[in-house]
């Protein structure tokens, strides 16, 4: 009978040993693995209960929770440094095991930190002691997977005030209990400690993307300007030509409007490329074939000053599952690299070719140049951090390109042609169902003549001039002021179909307007002229109440487009 007793005993032990192993697996909260082992230990027989975890760079051990008689205590427990070796908890670290005081009164109480404690005792702090009731305690490390301290335990109150077994702390039920608290708390610990170094990782990663973002669009300022330059001359000099007569004017002016909408372009462009994204809800569609465009636009007066042809082909989507400002940083690094590689190369011929396809569920784009190629030396390490091979740059741009791939299942490889020159190829997947997106016509449209009260925003006086000229004729009554306070009072007296606001103003912009027109409870539609990025915009809550938003320069055909999809007949 006495052999079947202890088979029942050992059975139930490890049952509750079976059930509390699989409840810590099944969580990575402190508060939880505590509370789990807490309840335990109490059911051991213990009175008072006291758990806390080890600062490493302090040394300071902070209670996670601390139970006497059933009365959560966990605020009145003081702090307690694990280093202490006047104290018990600080013998039981030295020594990596629990420290059993059958005899409080036999230890030195401190009433003052720093006291002398005579030799040989060991001393505790009247604080504590008090706080025990003088009761028999243990106390001492809880060790993790490889022994080391990660935080502590303190018994007291056992089966009432009765002094605890040195066995019931060195084997048993209880050991076990500590050793899996221990390891428990070292994996919550580390998770923690994970989580907090993915947290920097992801902030050191946007830093460097966005330091290599405004790297990159400084070096295109000098073509974009050369570009704007061009473009300005010709307007400036078709202005100049229209002058002289009637007949030059009408001439002059399709190439007025070209170079008006292709400066347009350019800085449209600009913007994608700078935009960072950090406004921007997710997005996984990226529309590789106008990321290409908007690069090679941007880039190609650096290619032409030093001779490089450029040989493109795109396929007609090229829509990918992938964020676009990745996209952008990644397409302008490897267009920059093949640029910097063939700049100091000679050769009768300098070529960078870009081929972007579709290749079943995929979308495929290859860069390559006639450049010397890539060093064996560097090619396996080519997309690891802080290789590069050009003076002054950091070597992340590659790298950080390759690692945030993987989140959207693409690859990017290189590889040496046998002709010579590096070959860089991205797969993407491809974004089914989204179609390509073609670009505003700028033909004229039939202006038919309409009635409704339009009130122009807009500090700039040329511009709410040309607009009420321009609409004036075709029916419309139009109202145009210089500021917001005069908008919001005007809007207020009078009815109006139509607001159109700039959203660049001084003191008030557009944006205040739009909300104090929406919360004063105007029925007309509003819509915002921005020179700034359109997503951008949309992205402000102050833009829940716009009907829509104009990106300048427009022509006067875009107005009545606008104006005709707000105000139909």
């Amino acid at each position: 009978m006495g052999n079947t007793r202890l088979g029942v005993e050992d059975e139930t032990e490890f049952a509750r040993l079976a059930r509390l192993t699989a409840r810590l697996a099944s969580t990575a909260r402190l508060d939880e693995i505590v509370d789990t082992v807490l309840g335990e230990i109490i059911d051991l027989g213990f009175g008072a209960v006291w758990m806390a975890a080890l600062d490493e760079p302090t040394g300071n051990l902070h209670t996670l929770k601390e139970v006497i008689d059933g009365v959560d205590t966990t605020h009145e427990m003081p702090k307690i440094f694990s280093l202490d070796m006047r104290q018990p908890v600080g013998h039981g670290f030295r020594e990596g095991r629990m420290i059993n005081i059958v005899d409080p009164d036999a230890l030195f109480i401190l009433e003052r930190g720093d006291e002398e404690v005579p030799p040989g005792r060991l001393a505790l702090p009247r604080v504590i002691y008090d706080h025990m009731h003088g009761h028999p305690f243990a106390c001492g490390p809880l060790l993790g997977s490889r022994r080391q301290p990660v935080g502590a335990l303190g018994l007291s109150s056992y089966r009432g005030q009765q002094p605890i077994p040195d066995e019931v702390l060195s084997h048993g039920m209880l050991r076990a209990f500590m050793d899996h608290l221990g390891i428990a708390m070292e994996r919550a610990s580390n998770l923690t400690k994970l989580e907090r170094l993915n947290g920097n990782l992801l902030k050191a990663q946007t830093t460097i993307a966005r330091d290599a973002r405004i790297k990159a669009v400084g070096e295109l300022a000098a073509a974009v300007a050369h570009d704007l330059n061009n473009l300005s001359a010709v307007a400036l000099m078709a202005i100049s030509i229209g002058e002289r007569s009637e007949a030059s004017a009408r001439e002059a002016l399709p190439r007025i409007a070209r170079a008006n909408r292709a400066i347009g372009d350019l800085v449209a462009r600009l913007q994608r490329v700078a935009h960072t994204g950090a406004n921007d809800h997710v997005t996984e569609v990226a529309n590789v074939r106008e990321i290409v465009e908007d690069v090679l636009a941007l880039v190609g007066p650096i290619l032409r000053e030093q001779s490089i042809e450029v040989d493109v082909q795109l396929s007609t989507a090229g829509a990918a599952r992938a964020d676009p400002t990745l996209i952008h940083q990644l397409v302008l690094n490897l267009v920059l690299n093949a640029q910097d590689a063939m700049r100091d190369h000679g050769g009768d011929r300098r070529q960078l070719r870009v081929r972007l396809v579709e290749d079943d569920d995929v979308v495929r784009l290859v860069v390559s140049d006639s450049g010397p190629g890539i060093a064996p030396s560097v090619m396996s390490q080519v997309f690891q951090p802080f290789v590069t091979t050009k003076p002054g740059h950091a070597g992340l741009g590659l790298a950080a390109a390759h690692a945030a791939l993987k989140h959207f299942g693409g690859t990017i490889t290189c590889r040496n042609a046998c002709t010579g020159g590096a070959v860089f190829e991205v797969t993407l997947a491809r974004a089914l169902g989204a179609a390509a997106v073609e670009a505003p016509s700028a033909a004229p449209i039939a202006v038919r003549r309409r009635s409704a009260r339009i009130l122009v925003v807009d500090d700039d006086l040329d511009i709410v001039t040309v607009i009420r000229a321009f609409l004036e004729p075709t029916g419309y009554e139009v109202v145009t002021v210089s500021d917001a306070e005069q908008a919001l009072e005007l809007a207020g007296s009078l009815p109006f179909d139509l607001i159109l606001c700039d959203i660049g103003m001084p003191k008030r912009n557009g944006l205040d307007v739009c909300q104090a027109l929406q919360a004063s409870g105007f029925q007309g539609k509003i819509a915002l002229m921005t020179g700034w990025e359109a997503k951008s915009v949309r992205a402000d809550h102050r833009a829940a109440g716009c009907d829509l938003i104009l990106s300048k320069p427009f022509f006067g055909a875009d107005l009545v487009r606008a104006i005709g999809a707000l105000l139909p007949d």
